[in-house]
């Protein structure tokens, strides 16, 4: 599968249709796909790779698409939460513009992604831990 048809894929999740001036360009988006293969590969214990025509191979399960793109939405939330992050308050007499809140809300849509991504995972892999380490106390005598 081409990458260029998963950033379409992305664009029409976070509802980026403005073609003129998109909220990320087509590299963020491309950078965003090519470490969620890295992910998938890792949490999934399979491999995909990204060849030099800008391809997945071999070509993506319906199943590892979707978790694939649920993985590439966490980074563009982190993306956007970082582009949004110098965003400005102004009020002017009876107008106001608060833009201050954005951040938070691209953190907030990352979080439920990522909890979308773990639970797929871990429906697919029994043994994916979501990525934190199970902490087990050691009691010394």
């Amino acid at each position: 599968m081409a990458l260029s048809d998963l950033k379409i894929e992305l664009r029409l999740e976070y509802h980026d249709r403005d073609e003129n001036s998109p909220l990320l360009e087509d590299e963020q988006l491309e950078r965003a796909l090519r470490r969620a293969v890295v992910s998938v590969n890792k949490d999934l214990k399979i491999r995909y790779a990204v060849d030099g025509q800008g391809n997945i191979t071999p070509d993506l399960e319906d199943d590892d698409k979707e978790v694939l793109l649920l993985s590439a939405l966490t980074v563009v939330c982190r993306m956007m939460q970082a582009k949004t992050a110098r965003n400005f308050s102004f009020s002017s007499g009876d107008k106001k513009v608060d833009k201050t809140k954005q951040p938070a809300y691209w953190a907030e849509l990352g979080r439920n992604y990522q909890l979308q991504y773990s639970q797929a995972v871990s429906e697919r892999n029994p043994e994916y831990g979501g990525g934190v380490p199970e902490v087990i106390p050691q009691i010394y005598g």
